[in-house]
């Protein structure tokens, strides 16, 4: 074996692997940063979205009327209501399986209310 055979294998020496109690805490951990969105839901029917969820910030009238938007697609719990390509705060939010308005704030729940 020459030295630069052993020199590649140098970087495995120092590798730490996890202890299988240190594994599943990370893997609890990780499952609880992807379903950060369960105490969001419809106010109206209960439904619950999902982190892949998209909602368009699109030009529109009664409740909220604006004009201006951006046609911006993103997840608009991911950022609490605000559009991230031009900056409006959405203050109602549509349900995506109902299909009707409620105020943004109201889709947050909190754990006394579950």
């Amino acid at each position: 074996m020459t030295l630069t055979a052993i020199w590649d294998d140098v970087p495995f020496l120092f590798r730490k692997t996890l202890k299988p109690e240190e594994t599943i805490d990370k893997v609890t951990e990780l499952d609880r940063k992807e379903n950060h969105f369960e105490r969001i839901r419809c106010p109206l029917c209960q439904w619950e979205p999902q982190s892949a969820d998209r909602w368009t910030c699109a030009d529109g009238g009664h409740p909220e009327y604006y004009y201006g938007a951006c046609y911006t697609s993103w997840n608009t719990f991911a950022t609490r209501g605000m559009c991230p390509g031009c900056h409006h705060q959405w203050r109602w939010t549509t349900c995506l399986r109902c299909h009707d308005f409620s105020l943004h704030e109201d889709w947050y729940t909190t754990s006394e209310a579950e």
